[in-house]
């Protein structure tokens, strides 16, 4: 790799950071802007580049560095909401692929890897709730309406904000990723 795609990939991870720590808690998830930083990367990047910028961050954050948006470590994956962050890594590899190059496809999807990581993190959220924690409101419909319901109005804004702006900024990183 170039230094230049080290010094973005390096960029990128930092980015991912900070929107991880600009962090609201208003139930068992907490409202963040990693949806913005996922959407973004995925796009300047493309798809190898951003998996690995995804893989350093999980690992970072299961060895026990702080960069989740609630800290660090392995009992992580124990939380609900670990599901969404095994869901950035799913839909950067959809962002970030080279099917559909226009505008509007980039746009679009970057819509459906907004739902991919939903779907992933909403069955994750599932699972621990009603296996590991063992909550008696364990069933989908609770799930939906803690996980998806109060943050897809500001991820869907953020998702197609952060099309645009990746689309406007592409240009300047101008790299020649696959």
């Amino acid at each position: 790799m170039k230094i230049k795609d080290l010094t973005i990939m390096a960029i990128s991870l930092a980015i991912l950071i900070i929107c991880s720590k600009i962090s609201f808690n208003i139930g068992i998830i907490s409202l963040t802007l990693q949806t913005f930083a996922v959407v973004i990367i995925s796009l300047l990047l493309k798809w190898k580049k951003a998996a690995i910028v995804f893989i350093t961050y999980i690992i970072m954050g299961l060895i026990g560095i702080p960069v989740f948006s609630t800290g660090g470590g392995f009992q992580y994956v124990l939380l609900p909401s670990f599901g969404f962050i095994i869901g950035f890594l799913v839909a950067s590899l959809f962002i970030g692929s080279n099917i559909g190059n226009t505008k509007l496809l980039k746009i679009i999807k970057s819509v459906i890897g907004l739902l991919i990581l939903d779907l992933i993190g909403l069955i994750y959220m599932y699972f621990i709730l009603k296996y590991y924690i063992e909550s008696p409101n364990a069933n989908f419909m609770y799930v939906i309406e803690v996980g998806f319901l109060p943050f897809i109005i500001k991820d869907l804004i953020s998702t197609v904000l952060a099309a645009l702006i990746a689309l406007r900024v592409e240009t300047i990183v101008a790299n020649d990723n696959e």
